[in-house]
């Protein structure tokens, strides 16, 4: 595999945070920090979006988690905490059905419990209405065709990244109903670049199952979802009706959080779950856990 690009946060158990697409693994700056005095967290760049190498080829499930477990590798871990957002849940949902020996616990945040929507405009803006053609047209003719749409996909309006981020820090957290915090300007500072590799694991992620792939896991998971309640009560049904199609099991925590989809922004309450959730990890460890430096 090639480079991956991390932001590392905190000493101890090793935690790795991935992102959503569009955002660098900095989307997880308010996680780390309130788990850095128990948790190295590593708040990795998803390939090809950011500053990690995208993964060569069609994207697949076995090789979105053969990417998860080379960095895990090279960074000499035996055992990890996942925490994933939107896409890097997905991707965390890979590495987990595939791996679980290698699974501590896994925290999704709005992710696994509903099928990604034939017209993803959420995730992919205006090319979702595209996508269930561009999808297939891609996983047919593969490289030649993402190289020859690469250009009009990815291309930029000019304007410098850094020049508007107040306007579209104020636009974004009035779309979702957030309160605009120092954590979403830093992630919006980050400039992350979307390759043609990117491209593709943006159509390697819509043709995954993840409520199939959370139904089938084994190892210890919370998922921390949006109910959107009193926000979108057409989103709040297809939630309700995604949540009772789970299979009920131990090891499977839920915890709705009334918002929409960016829950580790929208309500403080996400990260006390989070760390109640792994505070039998961290007291299971015989070492005493070293603050941040």
């Amino acid at each position: 595999m090639g480079k991956y690009h991390a932001v590392i946060v905190g000493k101890g158990r090793p935690l790795i945070f991935l992102p959503a697409g569009g955002f660098s693994g900095l989307e997880g700056l308010n996680i780390a920090e309130a788990l850095a005095d128990h948790y190295e967290c590593h708040l990795l760049d998803l390939p090809g979006m950011g500053r990690s190498e995208g993964i060569k080829g069609r994207v697949t499930l076995s090789k979105i988690a053969a990417w998860v477990k080379a960095y895990i590798e090279r960074n000499e871990m035996e055992k990890v905490t996942l925490v994933g957002h939107s896409m890097g849940g997905g991707l965390a949902l890979c590495f987990a059905s595939l791996f679980p020996n290698h699974v501590e616990k896994l925290v999704l945040l709005d992710q696994g419990h509903k099928r990604i929507p034939r017209f993803p405009t959420s995730e992919f803006g205006p090319l979702g209405y595209a996508a269930p053609l561009i999808n297939g047209l891609e996983y047919i003719w593969g490289h030649s065709f993402v190289k020859r749409i690469e250009r009009f996909l990815l291309s930029s309006d000019g304007e410098a990244p850094e020049a508007n981020i107040e306007k579209q820090v104020k636009v974004f957290c009035e779309k979702y109903g957030l309160k605009a915090t120092d954590y979403i300007k830093r992630a919006f500072e980050e400039n992350v670049e979307i390759t043609k590799e990117g491209l593709r694991l943006m159509f390697g992620y819509y043709r995954l199952n993840l409520p199939k792939l959370l139904n089938r896991l084994s190892v210890p998971c919370l998922l921390i979802y949006a109910s959107y309640e009193r926000v979108d009560p057409k989103e709040a049904h297809k939630t309700k009706k995604a949540i009772l199609r789970l299979k009920k099991r131990d090891g499977l925590s839920l915890c709705a959080i009334n918002s929409h989809h960016y829950v580790h922004w929208a309500d403080e309450r996400c990260i006390e779950k989070i760390k109640e959730f792994l505070r039998g990890t961290i007291s299971s460890s015989n070492e005493k856990a070293p603050s941040i430096h």
